[in-house]
């Protein structure tokens, strides 16, 4: 009589399932990636700001809009304040009309408004430069302490305006990553910001960041995403998937 199979013990099943990835393949093949994307689209700041608070303006206004509105709308904003301390006496039906553009003005409006007389509380002007001086987790804890402020927008701030090497992670971004198998296509959103951080290296998280969404608007769309021209589809777990060969 054949001898049956060993079963595999439930707790080694369990260690299998829970077992991380080797973040140092994870990290070869992100680095390869980034240099590819890198060398098809330059590493474009897509209109990001250098001074800390205007980056968070500008990412204020891009919430819940399209990449072709808030930077006309930033524009506009900025030419009508002398410096952004402006915002704390500017009537609260002026600001909505100069950013109504963007889309939801009646929330966007007020939370500019805050963020304003928070920092003005905490820092005496309407400023970010503070943060210069505060590790990465305790800017973005203060960051994300200010109304409206999710994990993705201080990253941004602190990514494109403190240089710090951070991966804030958008649709464009989580599409991507997930496609390529640098994310796990079940990975609740709350996790992805840590996940993705620990499978790229820092050096490689602006390239990665600024690129992917470059990518995501170009080729990687959320429907009919356009494989065959794609210089990343031989590393593309979603095209080996999802296309005939």
């Amino acid at each position: 009589m054949p001898e049956r199979p060993a079963t595999i013990p439930t707790r080694q099943r369990r260690r299998r399932r829970d077992r991380k990835p080797d973040r140092g393949a994870s990290r070869r093949k992100a680095h390869r990636i980034a240099v590819s994307l890198s060398s098809a689209y330059g590493s474009p700041r897509h209109g990001n700001k250098d001074d800390p608070f205007e980056e968070l303006v500008f990412i204020v206004l891009s919430q819940v809009t399209t990449h072709h509105s808030y930077g006309r709308v930033f524009d506009r904003l900025r030419g009508a304040v002398a410096s952004w301390d402006e915002l704390l006496v500017m009537p609260l039906r002026r600001l909505k009309a100069l950013i109504k553009d963007a889309g939801l003005s009646g929330q966007k409006a007020p939370r500019l408004k805050a963020i304003a007389r928070r920092l003005t509380a905490d820092f005496g002007q309407v400023t970010l430069d503070p943060l210069q001086e505060m590790s990465d987790e305790d800017a973005e804890s203060y960051l994300t302490s200010l109304p409206g402020v999710g994990v993705k927008s201080a990253k941004c701030v602190l990514m494109y305006a403190f240089g710090r090497e951070l991966l804030p992670v958008d649709t464009h971004v989580w599409r991507v990553a997930r496609r390529l198998g640098l994310l796990p296509d079940d990975l609740p959103y709350g996790r992805v910001h840590n996940a993705l951080e620990e499978a790229v290296a820092p050096a490689d998280r602006y390239a990665i960041h600024v690129n992917a969404i470059a990518h995501g608007r170009r080729l990687c769309l959320p429907q009919h995403p356009r494989c065959q021209p794609c210089f990343l589809r031989r590393a593309c777990q979603f095209y080996r998937g999802h296309i005939p060969t």
